[in-house]
């Protein structure tokens, strides 16, 4: 929905907070202007203040606490944040800092902002009151006061990042800083041994180069941010000199989006998966009149170009992480011939990790790709330049992301750009090799077809593992099983960065990895189990998960056995205890703690199951097929 008038009707009709937010759903949210988001913002907060329970069931638990400092004044930037957040699928609510009072709030153990007890922080520190003579008189300071200058900065936005940190269990985005539109010198900028375009290019590549190992931070890049919208239009001068305003109102729309991109990134919501149309969306033209030859994908032709480069930003994607998949009405034979014979296109038919080309409704393709891949609809995105069939994917499968291309390819690029979807607060090496595992994976389905018997089959995969405690290295790929592990997830608890590495630490914790490997492959870290010794004689195994692609080979029974010998053995406790926290994804973990000799010892409602195991009636299950291999960390 981009039709003010349109929003106006539907605001109208709305009765519940649940009908705004399904408005916000339908809101395209890069053609939202700053009086659709207003209109939209007012109603949403007059049907939450109207249900003081679901207000209540926000601020406890759904809600993404944002608190912003700087020295700047930050309003209207959490309202928009608020609505384009909604608008997301995401709630938020906001602390703002007083002006300039960032380090104080920050230092004062007792101060709101601490007591806020924050999901993100996101400072954003003014060159104008932060090193005044700098932007104002860059062109008299000598190349020593420059650099000195530049080590100030530095000093002080590390040390205000390190204070956060060390305050706030959060994912701090720390601004950089946007170069001028207008330079002292003017075009003679370019001449100076350190002009203005140099030092702000210098110190934004410094600061990244400060924070490149900081798991729990981002650089906020205001200074692309900011050249994107155009820095004639972005900034307000008169509201600067009235209140610190920096910003016009229309360019904080685009700030807010960006934030949302990083909450929802630091949040590990990305998607999994992106299935494509083929015809008139990968290449132009259809392939079935046109020929293999006749279509549109290459150089030497505007339109070809266009698609050229929409399948390298594709490609981009799947070096990201994202599986990608084709749900196509063709013939199987003519696309496999067309992957064979145009090599001059980006994309390979191997690049693909799920393949549905057939006469069947796309959205039974669909299925199948999820259950191929075994991920939910919620984690595919469907794209098509056919409006019905688009429009047919979110009447079947609501739950699924759909992007209709326009009739212009040349736009195709940005649109995925704009998706906000795809976004990921660091790509691991886990992500880059995710296509390669799901093919072994094919492969080992294939395999399995030669056996008639489970157990032969698991004995001719070789699979071997390694359980070690949870390091540096290993942290990222943790807190991605945590944020988006739902089938064997026995409590599915979120747990944020801030949270792992505090559990890194803490003398009562152990929390383990689990890597695997097997005839075919590396199937990289693929579980985790956290545990809290309660005393000295017992173990409560807080959370684990294992990854939908080592369900089914006995990795679970392996990683018990080695915590009842870790725990019953070298430890010496007498009782392991355990929750079960039922959810509608997490039934392949139902019968986990049963299986593995756990008793059910009462049922909470709100909480879930509660297990215990007494090491007297412990007992090491069969698992021989699989090897592990020495824990020379533990």
């Amino acid at each position: 929905m981009n039709d003010m008038n349109e929003l106006k009707e539907a605001i109208k009709a709305a009765q519940s907070y649940d009908d705004v937010i399904i408005i916000c759903n339908t809101v395209d949210v890069p053609a939202l202007t700053t009086t659709m988001a207003r209109k939209l913002l007012r109603v949403l907060r007059k049907y939450r203040v109207d249900e003081p329970k679901l207000e209540a069931e926000q601020n406890s638990t759904g809600s993404v606490r944002i608190a912003y400092l700087g020295n700047i004044t930050f309003e209207p930037l959490p309202d928009y944040v608020e609505i384009i957040a909604a608008c997301r699928g995401l709630t938020t609510s906001a602390y703002i800092g007083g002006y300039d009072q960032y380090v104080q709030e920050l230092i004062d153990d007792h101060s709101a902002l601490n007591a806020f007890a924050a999901d993100i922080v996101f400072i954003n520190l003014s060159l104008r009151e932060l090193a005044p003579e700098l932007v104002s008189n860059f062109s008299y300071l000598s190349l020593d006061q420059i650099n000195a200058t530049k080590e100030m900065i530095l000093a002080k936005t590390v040390n205000t990042v390190s204070l956060a940190l060390d305050k706030q269990q959060a994912t701090v985005l720390i601004s950089n800083f946007p170069c001028p539109a207008h330079f002292h010198l003017g075009i003679a900028d370019q001449k100076q041994e350190v002009g203005e375009s140099a030092f702000y290019a210098d110190l934004n590549l410094e600061m990244k180069k400060r924070f490149r190992d900081e798991s729990r931070v981002q650089v906020f890049d205001m200074e692309q941010l900011v050249s994107n919208y155009g820095k004639n239009n972005a900034y307000d001068e008169k509201l600067y000199y009235l209140a610190k305003v920096p910003w016009q109102e229309d360019f904080y729309l685009s700030i807010a989006d960006q934030l949302v991109r990083h909450i929802a990134a630091a949040s590990g919501q990305a998607k999994k998966c992106l299935v494509l149309d083929l015809d008139n969306t990968l290449w132009g033209g259809v392939l079935g009149e046109s020929g293999i030859h006749g279509v549109k994908v290459g150089h030497g032709d505007g339109e070809a170009e266009a698609f050229y480069d929409f399948q390298c930003k594709i490609r981009a994607l799947k070096n990201r992480g994202i599986l990608l998949g084709i749900c196509s009405k063709n013939n199987l034979a003519d696309v496999e011939e067309m992957f064979a014979q145009r090599t001059d296109m980006p994309l390979r038919l191997e690049d693909f990790s799920a393949l549905e080309v057939s006469w069947d409704m796309k959205h039974e393709g669909l299925s199948r790709i999820a259950d191929k891949l075994n991920i939910g609809f919620d984690s595919l995105v469907f794209v098509d330049d056919n409006p019905a069939e688009c429009e047919l994917i979110r009447q079947m499968l609501p739950q699924v992301d759909t992007l209709l291309l326009p009739n212009d390819p040349s736009v195709y690029s940005a649109l995925l750009d704009a998706f906000y979807g795809f976004d990921k607060a660091q790509v691991t090496s886990e992500d880059q090799l995710k296509t390669k595992q799901y093919a072994e994976g094919a492969d080992r389905v294939k395999h399995q077809a030669g056996f008639k018997d489970l157990e032969s089959y698991l004995e001719s995969l070789q699979t071997e593992i390694t359980i070690s405690l949870v390091g540096e290295q290993e942290k990222m790929r943790v807190h991605q099983l945590f944020s988006k592990t739902n089938q064997f997830n026995v409590t599915t608890r979120r747990y944020s960065m801030a949270e792992v590495e505090e559990f890194m630490i803490k003398d009562n914790c152990d929390m383990y990895t689990v890597q695997a490997s097997d005839r075919f492959g590396d199937l990289g870290i693929i579980g985790l189990c956290l545990l809290e010794n309660t005393d000295q004689s017992a173990a409560f195994i807080d959370s684990f998960i294992l990854s939908c692609r080592a369900m089914g080979r006995g990795i679970e029974t392996a990683m018990v056995n080695f915590i009842k010998e870790e725990y019953f053995g070298r430890r010496g406790m007498s009782r392991l205890s355990a929750l079960f926290v039922p959810t509608n994804k997490n039934v392949p973990a139902q019968q986990f703690y049963p299986d593995q000799g756990f008793e059910a010892v009462g049922d909470d409602s709100d909480e879930g199951c509660r297990y215990e195991l007494l090491a007297d009636n412990s007992s090491i299950l069969s698992c021989h097929w699989i090897k592990i291999n020495d824990r020379n960390d533990l």
